[in-house]
């Protein structure tokens, strides 16, 4: 009987996202606009590169194999995640699932050799300026870049020879949404003893030699870079590397989790999966464009700034001058730049913008349902997740409109009172998300570390105090920055390199002393930012003492799972509030500013709900509920 059934199915059946039939169709326009996005923009890399002379050095011809790489990855995985979400078909022939999981271990395998001759790249251009064009002439960068493809088909071979071996015996269902190594040898019935250790000794020199020659030459970059004597000097040696760092920091962290720790669940494989198939090529050529003069410069000569864009934002401002009076008309329109200076950016910006406004729109109002209507989550903890996703509402709602009108037509103005009431609620509801995110934290203590005392101290009059403290002590903070910046002159200065207007943004168009301004601002925000998260630190290393102490694992496990979503959602509100308020106005950089600011207004309030939603079991029961009853409706 085992016999007959050890060979291949015809099909295979990819589960997918199917467990969450609700996220299907967003996650379906979700992808559609990445995948759209991830071949305009690394297909614009390798076109720019060849036409341009000046980016054909051995840096970009990296740049360029590494944008055919991701291209590669997604051509291999997002159509059939598409096809899987669009419609009720789930499967996939058997010789197309092989094919794919053979030709994403070779380019996963590829890029990772890639990624650590580009950090060499760096090490020599750094370190040995004079010998760059010896040492990376153009025939060692072509072998370099044999060496990587060559490699990782070595590999990929490898692993697609042992995989056709394997026994499944009938079994044909994978929970993952496309075919991969690790979860097709999980499907077999037989030892998988060879597989799983080749699977480790093939990512051994590809997951951790790779990353380790990246760390050696950084370390050896820096080295050098501390030796140079002016600060300028050090900057602009570093900011050569800065992009390639967070590339990957992005590209090693999830592989690193998937292929060299314990098999993981299912659930988590596949979101991890997910977003090095979908997430990292659609960011790489962002951040190699966003950072990188060269390649701005080169899009510019091809694309250039619209005439009445480019004059108003290059003209010095004793010129603007010329022609205002001494304070400027405080009732003027401001001009709110954004990325008219990119404007081939202007349309991929508006529909990921679009999608991901109605998205957040749809999440946060989910999670405040389920929290108002299902009696299970009559709790502090939703009590104060309903909240934070009112916060997430507002902030969408006050700044993302703007920008859709800005970026969607010609018109990029906004009027000084519109202004100064968008500065105003963002800075509110900034400070109140702050307080709400460390009373989160507070709840998760009392739970796990006084589990006997929670329903006597977690009481609802004092949840209902603390949120009143968090909004209150917001717009106390908002009304004192509003009263500084409104008494700011600005001279005929009515260019706003920013998206929307933001208090920084403010202070630094203004042609008078700021440093009153620039004081209250760091001074409030340093206590807005560094008590809570301070409180939120402490809390969490009482929690984590609790933790230690419990006897089962299964326990521990347990504790963390309640704290792990609302740790994601503090480090990814708090890292750009941190870099945006509390560093010194000096290296405050608007070009920066405005996309970190875009981060922070948009992406985390739609990733809020989904962080929530995906990691906790109580709100998935609830929208199932809900769902249901609006179904018999």
């Amino acid at each position: 009987m085992a016999g007959e059934n050890v060979s291949f199915p015809n099909t295979f059946v990819l589960l997918g996202f199917s467990e969450y039939p609700w996220l299907q169709i967003p996650l379906f326009a979700v992808v559609l606009v990445s995948h759209i996005l991830t071949i305009t923009g690394n297909s614009s890399i390798i076109l720019l590169s060849m036409m341009e002379p000046r980016l054909q050095t051995p840096m970009y011809f990296f740049l360029d194999n590494l944008s055919l790489l991701d291209l590669c990855v997604t051509c291999t995985t997002v159509p059939q995640l598409l096809a899987n979400l669009w419609g009720p078909e789930k499967t996939i022939s058997s010789w197309g699932c092989i094919t794919q999981a053979y030709l994403f271990h070779w380019t996963g395998c590829t890029e990772c050799v890639l990624l650590a001759v580009m950090a060499l790249d760096r090490y020599v251009a750094i370190c040995h300026p004079l010998r760059y064009s010896l040492i990376m002439h153009p025939w060692a960068c072509v072998c370099m870049a044999a060496a990587c493809w060559s490699s990782g088909l070595a590999n990929s071979l490898l692993q697609a020879t042992l995989i056709l071996q394997l026994p499944l015996c009938g079994r044909h269902t994978l929970d993952h949404f496309f075919c991969e190594v690790p979860a097709l040898n999980k499907l077999a019935c037989g030892d998988t003893t060879i597989n799983d250790f080749s699977l480790i000794l093939g990512a051994i020199p590809f997951a951790l030699m790779s990353p380790v020659t990246v760390i050696v030459s950084y370390t050896l970059i820096g080295r050098a870079v501390m030796k140079l004597p002016s600060a300028e000097g050090r900057h602009k040696a570093l900011s050569t590397c800065s992009s390639h760092l967070v590339v990957v920091t992005m590209y090693f962290g999830p592989a690193i989790y998937m292929y060299l720790q314990p098999p993981a669940s299912s659930t988590q494989a596949k979101f991890m999966s997910f977003f090095y198939c979908v997430i990292t090529p659609l960011l790489n050529p962002l951040i190699y464009t966003l950072r990188n003069k060269d390649v701005k410069a080169a899009w510019k000569k091809i694309l250039p700034l619209p005439a009445e864009y480019s004059a108003k934002a290059r003209c010095p401002p004793s010129m603007r001058r010329d022609n205002q009076s001494s304070l400027g008309d405080p009732l003027a329109d401001f001009i709110l730049v954004g990325v008219s200076d990119r404007p081939w950016l202007e349309l991929p910006l508006f529909v990921v913008l679009l999608v991901a406004y109605i998205l957040a729109m749809l999440g946060n109002i989910s999670i405040i349902l389920v929290s108002r209507l299902d009696p299970q989550l009559h709790s502090p903890m939703y009590i104060f997740l309903s909240h934070l996703s009112f916060l997430d509402l507002c902030y969408t709602t006050t700044t993302v409109p703007q920008i859709l009108l800005n970026t969607g037509s010609s018109k990029k103005t906004i009027s000084y009172g519109g202004c100064t009431v968008q500065y105003a609620i963002f800075h509110w509801l900034g400070c109140t998300e702050c307080i709400v995110l460390a009373a989160m934290a507070l709840d998760r203590y009392v739970a796990i570390c006084e589990p006997l005392r929670y329903a006597i101290i977690m009481h609802r009059p004092l949840c209902q105090q603390l949120v009143a403290v968090a909004w209150l002590s917001g717009l106390g903070n908002s009304l004192v920055q509003v009263v500084l910046t409104v008494q700011l002159p600005f001279c005929g200065r009515q260019v706003l390199n920013n998206f929307f207007c933001e208090v920084p943004a403010m202070i630094k168009l203004s042609c008078a002393d700021t440093t009153v301004n620039d004081t209250t601002l760091a001074v409030l925000v340093a206590f807005f930012v560094l008590v809570p998260l301070a409180l939120i630190l402490l809390s969490y290393g009482f929690i984590a003492r609790a933790v230690l102490r419990i006897q089962s694992s299964k326990g521990r496990h347990k504790a963390l799972g309640t704290c792990s979503s609302h740790l994601v959602v503090v480090s990814l509100f708090y890292l750009p509030a941190i870099y945006m308020y509390l560093q010194p106005p000096s290296r405050y950089s608007q070009e920066q500013g405005k996309f970190i600011s875009l981060f922070y207004s948009i992406i985390t309030p739609t990733l809020n709900p989904f962080i929530y939603t995906l990691r906790n079991k109580d709100v998935k029961g609830a929208l199932r509920r809900l769902l249901a009853r609006i179904c018999r409706l």
